[in-house]
């Protein structure tokens, strides 16, 4: 069963029945916190879907309404969770409202085992600043996608994450330098994981994005 399937998560309202939502994330844990977001695309304006979760948001506790780069946010708690809907639009001229629920109070339940921990991690350079790691579940296979920072090159980056790569079991599938040296990506292999490593220079130091994914 999936680490989520246990967990009794918020029932989520639409406001109309011939809506087709769809899952953008059945089960993530990002920083430790078990998530989930559907969506539904909606042509012209989202009025309507907006009335809808103020009136009912708006009925729970800590309701709040905000507004982050122009996409109107709506959010409130529901027990140990926190549900989010977001009205964003989509290139194709729809627009897109997400419903997220986060578990955020409470006793969270830890869903990724040290076991998986292990086994999705890639070593980087000592000293490197760890800002986002997500694990997002499907039916067999799980991927970790993990956020870095430091002031190395992105040269020594590179050579440090490759080689303690190579000391614990992976192979190199391709490695390639582009933009100057300024962007490296490594694709590494192991068992039935494979990683790939995104490394780019970001004016002060380097930014390093790992997505190892691997069975479950």
């Amino acid at each position: 069963a999936a680490p989520g399937s246990a967990i009794a998560w918020p029932a989520i309202l639409f406001p109309e029945k011939n809506l087709s939502p769809y899952w953008v994330a059945e089960l993530i844990v990002q920083n430790k916190i078990p998530m989930q977001i559907q969506a539904f695309d909606v042509d012209g304006d989202t009025r309507k879907a907006q009335r809808f979760y103020e009136e009912w948001l708006g009925g729970k506790a800590d309701f709040s309404e905000t507004t982050l780069d122009g996409i109107l946010i709506l959010g409130a708690r529901d027990g140990n969770f926190r549900i989010t809907v977001e009205f964003r639009p989509l290139p194709s001229g729809k627009q897109q409202v997400r419903i997220s629920s986060a578990w955020l109070h409470g006793a969270v339940p830890q869903l990724v085992s040290d076991q998986l921990q292990r086994r999705s991690h890639l070593a980087v350079p000592m000293g490197s600043d760890e800002f986002s790691d997500t694990f997002s579940f499907d039916a067999d296979r799980v991927n970790r996608t993990s956020v870095w920072g430091n002031t190395l090159s992105v040269e020594a980056n590179e050579l440090y994450i490759r080689e303690q790569a190579l000391v614990v079991g992976w192979t190199v599938l391709s490695r390639k330098t582009i933009k100057g040296g300024t962007r490296a990506q490594v694709v590494l292999r192991r068992g039935g994981q494979e990683a790939v490593i995104a490394i780019a220079h970001n004016g002060v130091g380097c930014s390093i994005v790992i997505s190892n994914t691997l069975p479950q």
